[in-house]
């Protein structure tokens, strides 16, 4: 489904700072699989996610999307077909427009606009059956301004204009770190819903080992580059966070930490 292979990735480079990230890195995702990945800061995480959306490009190697090579495509491209939330509640929905506004752009995303209305007040009525299952009443705020929300309900807002329409692919980066810890649990809660209800591939980055741990059907851990863990189905049922945590910490050992 998701195929990265021979991954290059320089940073920095011709500089005295130059650093090789990714050399011969392959990685591939089956259809369905919702994957988190942990690893120490530098480890590789966000660069693959923003190598599969098209922010940062290799230096080497292909990217496949159910087989079609994207390598090169524009970030706005594959936008069309990967949905991603941020770290940063307010980079997931444009905070000066209200919800109902940003529900209508998300679902015309990738169609043409023309000069008539961008909110078609006949279909706020279904952008209130999609936001009342959440149960945080955002329902009753249609022609509030985004910006007004607090950051789990933000979250929470764009997880769902990024599902509104098919996506190919979903990635979540460290989308609950932001937050408080009873919202965090709330919004990944909510989150494991969404990707299960709608059967979206996922690829979930994030430094809290416990939702590695509960949420997902697969459990990577990079360092420098490398997948020094790679487990799914059974094997990924018997880890517990303090497996997580012992090769995290052996890892640090070994880097001098």
């Amino acid at each position: 489904m998701l195929e990265l292979k021979g991954i290059r990735k320089v940073f920095n480079k011709g500089t005295p700072d130059e650093s090789v990230l990714f050399d011969g890195f392959d990685f591939s995702v089956r259809e369905g699989e919702f994957v988190s990945i942990v690893g120490s800061n530098g480890s590789g995480k966000t660069t693959l996610l923003n190598l599969v959306s098209g922010s940062v490009l290799p230096d080497g190697g292909k990217i496949f999307l159910k087989g079609e090579d994207i390598t090169d495509q524009k970030e706005f491209v594959r936008a069309r077909r990967i949905g991603r939330v941020f770290q940063d509640p307010s980079l997931g929905a444009a905070n000066g427009m209200t919800i109902a506004e940003n529900m209508a752009i998300a679902e015309n995303k990738g169609r043409a606009y023309g000069l008539s209305a961008g909110l078609n007040k006949k279909r706020v009525a279904a952008y209130r059956d999609i936001l009342h299952p959440l149960g945080l009443g955002l329902e009753d705020r249609m022609n509030v301004p985004v910006g007004a929300l607090s950051g789990g309900q933000r979250q929470v807002l764009a997880l769902t204009v990024a599902t509104m329409t098919p996506i190919d692919l979903l990635l979540l980066d460290e989308h609950t770190a932001a937050l408080d810890p009873k919202t965090a649990e709330q919004t990944m809660a909510l989150t494991d819903r969404i990707v299960r209800e709608k059967k979206i591939t996922t690829l979930m980055v994030t430094h809290n080992l416990r939702f590695a741990e509960q949420y997902g059907t697969r459990l990577c851990m990079f360092d420098k580059g490398h997948i020094v863990l790679d487990a799914a189905g059974e094997e990924k049922a018997q880890k517990k966070v303090e497996d997580l945590l012992a090769l995290f910490n052996e890892i640090s050992i070994e880097c001098g930490n």
